[in-house]
């Protein structure tokens, strides 16, 4: 029968794996911290949050990571239940239209960060939550708390469409711990100015600018990538090389201008450097993936038998273990971008593929979601794609050899040699 893998381990993988995600959310808090709806919010919190009377470093210190913690609170938890969709969520992105739905959305997003149009609450609940807000007492534990909380919850413009992004991004990954941490990650981040501020004075922070809308439209920027990596999944491969060259002219050509309109100096010139090597790397890089074709070694071929039934998947054990052979079961889905990516970099690598060539090699498209999918995907507690599973030469399955998430060829070469499915070439 096929192994249970505890779950926990699978979530932990799927984190460590990307170990930078919340590196990345830690740090778009802190951006979205100096857009122009929120900085000058920081003088006015750091009020409320000190209720108005002189405390020492130590009491300031505590009452504003309390109130920071209280505004993780809520994003951790909006992290979590996006994230809690898992699979079923994942699913739904099979679908062209729904694809087409999300990345018209994203440009709707993006437009907000550029001031097409404001994103936000509607007024009345933004009032009944700041009076929630205000009734808490200042400067005690629990009414700082209670106030970050519930701050959490009052998105302003500048906040709304990142954050938007955010969760879509956390409900495609199906995974909880990764959803909690970086979501936490992005509080925190936003929260990190107003520990400053109530620590050291306002007068650490910048003075409002218009380099606030600079932050702003960088943000925009960043929201418009998410619709090419959505469509990917659609759109022929020259047709999303183009989309990212377009995109990456755009950015890095706004960057470029950026340098331009900045007083001479240092970091003038370090923009616009990096302006000009992206470009003329992503220029490179377009060329390469169109008008050249490198050479390929011949690579044996990977066949991959189709199951759909947890009975097929019982006979094609049994009889790789009469044959001898390890078994790999591959969990494929065709809105998986990560599952092609395993497809196309890692089990047709020139060095992988022969060593597959001793495996019985076992996919299950799940891309239809039917109940026989989600039985098999309940079966193996599969919480998200990619997902690999494999079983010894004598038909144990082998829970701790379990995969989830992309792994390029020679970490996944040296995966198969620690579970010593394939012989050590050290």
């Amino acid at each position: 029968m096929a192994p249970a893998t505890n779950s926990s381990q699978t979530q932990v993988g799927s984190l460590s794996d990307n170990w930078w995600q919340p590196l990345l959310f830690l740090g778009l808090g802190i951006g979205l911290a100096f857009t122009p709806c929120v900085l000058p919010m920081y003088p006015i919190l750091t009020g409320i949050v000190l209720g108005g009377g002189k405390k020492s470093h130590g009491q300031t210190f505590r009452l504003s990571m309390l109130y920071v913690q209280g505004m993780a609170l809520t994003y951790t938890l909006l992290g979590l239940v996006v994230a809690s969709a898992g699979l079923q969520f994942q699913a739904a992105f099979q679908h062209p239209y729904v694809l087409m739905g999300l990345s018209g959305l994203f440009v709707l997003l993006a437009l907000s960060m550029f001031g097409v149009f404001n994103l936000q609450l509607p007024a009345s609940l933004q009032t009944k939550l700041s009076e929630m807000s205000n009734q808490q007492q200042g400067g005690s534990n629990l009414g700082v708390f209670s106030m970050g909380a519930i701050s959490g919850l009052i998105c302003s413009p500048c906040t709304t469409a990142p954050l938007s992004g955010a969760l879509l991004y956390v409900a495609q990954s199906g995974d909880l711990l990764t959803g909690a941490v970086t979501l936490y990650a992005l509080a925190l981040g936003m929260g990190i100015p107003l520990i400053l501020a109530a620590m050291f004075g306002n007068k650490l922070l910048p003075k409002a600018g218009a380099w606030m809308d600079r932050v702003k439209t960088f943000f925009g920027l960043v929201l418009l990538a998410a619709p090419i990596f959505l469509l990917e999944r659609l759109l022929p491969e020259t047709v999303s090389v183009w989309l990212w060259a377009a995109w990456m002219l755009v950015s890095l050509g706004w960057l470029y201008h950026i340098s331009r309109t900045l007083q001479p100096g240092k970091l003038a010139s370090t923009l616009g450097i990096i302006a000009i090597l992206g470009l003329s790397g992503g220029a490179v890089y377009t060329y390469n993936a169109m008008f050249t074709t490198s050479a390929k070694a011949e690579v044996p071929s990977v066949e991959f038998i189709k199951i759909s039934t947890i009975d097929d998947l019982n006979r094609e054990l049994a009889s790789a273990k009469a044959a001898g052979k390890p078994v790999m079961l591959d969990f494929y889905a065709d809105w998986c971008v990560a599952c092609k990516e395993f497809e196309k970099y890692t089990f047709h690598n020139a060095e992988v593929a022969p060593e597959l060539q001793n495996f019985v090699l076992l996919q299950a498209d799940v891309t239809a979601n039917r109940p026989q999918d989600i039985k098999l995907l309940m079966s193996l507690n599969v919480l998200g794609l990619p997902t690999l599973d494999f079983w010894d030469a004598n038909g144990d399955p082998l829970p701790a050899a379990r995969l989830t998430g992309f792994m390029e060829a020679n970490p996944f070469l040296t995966h198969l040699e620690q579970n010593q499915l394939i012989k050590s070439k050290g």
